[in-house]
């Protein structure tokens, strides 16, 4: 893992889970085949980052509810909670990168494995 990048990382992500979850996929990363690249921490850090987006939008919603009933004049309508199509969008791009990185079982490519299930022995 490049420290120069980590710390540079960690000057815009302060949150502690966030930080927490950059070294956890760092270290997913770097126990792949050919380790972990710059571009790879890279990815890692956006990740880490709209963990810490994704907090803010949840402590929004939990105080705010999903959204309220507003009022124009004589006219009532519910006006949704913006956050939740924010925090939607974030998860969407957090599944992205983590198939990027092949962190996904989807993104990673099993090896095949040779079984030696007897088939060829059974008579016809």
């Amino acid at each position: 893992m490049n420290e120069v990048l980590k710390n540079a990382h960690f000057e815009r992500i302060t949150d502690e889970k966030a930080r927490r979850v950059y070294e956890y996929l760092c270290d997913a990363c770097d126990r792949r085949v050919g380790g972990i690249t710059d571009a790879d921490q890279m990815l890692v850090a956006d990740y880490a980052y709209a963990e810490q987006v994704k907090g803010v939008l949840m402590d929004d919603i939990a105080k705010r509810g999903i959204g309220q009933e507003r009022s124009n004049g004589r006219q009532k309508y519910w006006a949704d909670n913006k956050s939740l199509a924010h925090l939607r969008s974030y998860c969407d791009q957090q599944r992205k990168q983590l198939a990027e990185l092949r962190l996904t079982p989807n993104g990673r490519k099993a090896e095949s494995v040779d079984l030696d299930d007897d088939f060829d022995r059974f008579p016809d």
